[in-house]
């Protein structure tokens, strides 16, 4: 059957090409088929012995097989060679080792790992960066005219760089970096410049520096002159919280030193006793064991002082109710006559001020602006007041964790607190909702301490602990990259510090954005142009 198969067109093209007039038309009738059946046959078998179509199938995998040899004769010869990277590609590199605080001489050690022989020098590379740090510097004050008018809260501090300081600005909510200035020296003047350049500055949070603070009266004297609203002071807790820290600390090694002196008096008096049977040691040892007593008896009075202060320090009470400046100022009377001794002089200082407690009014002040919010505004003015105190009521008892999971009484207590305030949010529908989230973004604004700008202190000490040496276009190098860097971890993570603070940029990435022009990006940001007063203000800045 296969054989008559395969003879069947054979049969069919001797028909069509050398048959007689009438064998096609038999042929068809001997196999109950039609003639154009037997003509495609034959012309198959036309081309199959012909062989032009076999050819040119395998003309084209011949080259496609040549081509693939030639790929991988280059691929080897590749790997024999070093990278080969362009200009641009050179220049993004140094820039952004210099941003991330890498140095030149380590940026070119890593280079040469793929470059070898060809790698550029150290200066080559220096050249890179720099011009990179001077399209920065022309970039930022236009992003600077976008950003600053945004922030209401800040944070301030100071750092050196060998024997010049460089004032750091940041807003917490978004880590923007908002300034990173050397200057000769570190006055109120200088500060107030900085100040002075963000327009809706509501608060800022600051350490006890003198400079700091006289910038800050500066601009706000500037302020009541024109009738503006004053800059509120909030002093830094983490600096007051560290330094107690230390103190009890320090209390807390004189027990364990006076301990010791007196079990080694109580051995030398057992000693005295077993060689001469004299008991006289014995006194000494006795005196030994009162000072320790004294001293253990300072240091427990002083760590229940300590922990009561830190417990008033924070923004609610153990109970979940909203602190308040008279409950803390109370607390803090009682619990500072018991912290005696030079040891904690400067804390007593730092406790005695009221700016410590600005976060307090800070947040009083805004809870109480939230019954006038839209779905709330529609209840009566006591159906109001009392969601939103549930809900401050609820945020207070969810940081309570310790409270609520305990056992006794008063913890059964607080939940039942808690219980009876989500069923009031809850039967408030939509103004309870509202009434939760407006609670969440007034608390989540409450900043107690200056502490953030640590995190650009320590990008900038990376830069001086290798070379000790900082530029003001390196400052605005790593000032650009940084606020255009998405965050990696934590409620910011994916999102860049500009994008916190709402700008929308033309791009994600700092390299493109670098290659725009100041009048290119200030018209994408819809910003107008610069008055001579504003370029001369910014050159004196500068």
């Amino acid at each position: 059957m296969s054989i008559l198969a395969f003879l069947s067109p054979l049969a069919s093209a001797c028909a069509v090409f050398f048959g007689n007039h009438g064998a096609v038309a038999a042929a068809a009738r001997q196999r109950a088929t039609s003639r154009q059946a037997l003509y495609r046959e034959a012309d198959r078998v036309a081309q199959a012995v012909d062989g032009s179509a076999s050819h040119a199938q395998l003309t084209s995998l011949c080259a496609e097989r040549d081509a693939l040899r030639q790929r991988v004769v280059d691929l080897e010869a590749r790997l024999t060679r070093p990278l080969d990277l362009t200009d641009d590609h050179l220049a993004h590199f140094a820039a952004k080792a210099q941003a991330e605080g890498v140095s030149l001489p380590l940026a070119r050690r890593l280079l040469a790992v793929f470059l070898r022989d060809q790698t550029p020098s150290v200066p080559t590379l220096g050249r890179l960066s720099r011009a990179a740090a001077r399209r920065s510097s022309a970039l930022l004050p236009v992003l600077d005219q976008a950003s600053r008018p945004r922030v209401a809260q800040a944070a301030a501090d100071e750092i050196f760089f060998g024997p010049k300081p460089c004032l750091m600005l940041i807003e917490q909510h978004s880590l923007c970096w908002l300034s990173g200035r050397l200057t000769a020296r570190r006055t109120g003047e200088e500060w107030a410049k900085e100040f002075a350049a963000l327009p809706h500055l509501q608060q800022t949070s600051q350490d006890g520096g003198t400079a700091l603070a006289k910038g800050l009266d500066l601009v706000n004297a500037q302020r009541l002159q024109r009738q503006q609203p004053p800059i509120v002071l909030q002093d830094d807790h983490f600096h007051v919280l560290r330094e107690g820290h230390r103190v009890v600390r320090q209390l807390h090694g004189r027990v364990s030193k006076a301990m010791t002196k007196a079990e080694d008096a109580d051995r030398k008096a057992e000693k005295k006793e077993r060689q001469t049977g004299s008991r006289h040691g014995y006194g000494v040892a006795g005196r030994a064991w009162q000072r320790a007593e004294r001293a253990l008896d300072a240091y427990a009075e002083a760590e229940t002082a300590w922990t009561e202060v830190q417990g008033a320090l924070q923004l609610f009470t153990p109970a979940g109710t909203l602190n308040t400046r008279a409950r803390v100022e109370g607390l803090l009377a009682a619990a500072l006559p018991r912290l005696v001794g030079p040891l904690w002089a400067k804390v007593r200082r730092a406790l005695a001020r009221p700016q410590l407690l600005t976060f307090l009014d800070v947040a009083a002040a805004g809870l109480a602006q939230l019954p006038a919010a839209t779905a709330l505004a529609a209840l009566p003015k006591a159906e109001a007041a009392a969601v939103v105190s549930a809900a401050v009521r609820v945020a207070g008892l969810q940081r309570q964790g310790a409270e609520l999971r305990g056992e006794g009484s008063s913890a059964a207590a607080l939940r039942g607190v808690l219980l009876v305030a989500s069923v009031v949010l809850a039967r408030a529908g939509e103004a309870g909702s509202q009434a939760v989230a407006l609670v969440r973004e007034v608390l989540g604004g409450v900043w107690r301490a200056s502490s953030l700008v640590e995190c650009l202190n320590s990008v900038a000490r990376m830069q001086q602990g290798r070379h000790r040496k900082m530029t003001q276009g390196l400052l605005d190098l790593k000032r650009l990259y940084w606020n255009c860097r998405p965050f990696r971890t934590g409620r910011r993570r994916k999102q860049t510090p500009y994008g916190l603070q709402g700008l929308k940029l033309p791009t994600a990435d700092w390299w493109e954005l670098l290659q725009w022009t100041p009048q290119q990006l200030r018209q994408h940001l819809g910003l107008p142009e610069l008055t001579p007063q504003d370029l001369s203000a910014q050159e004196v800045a500068a």
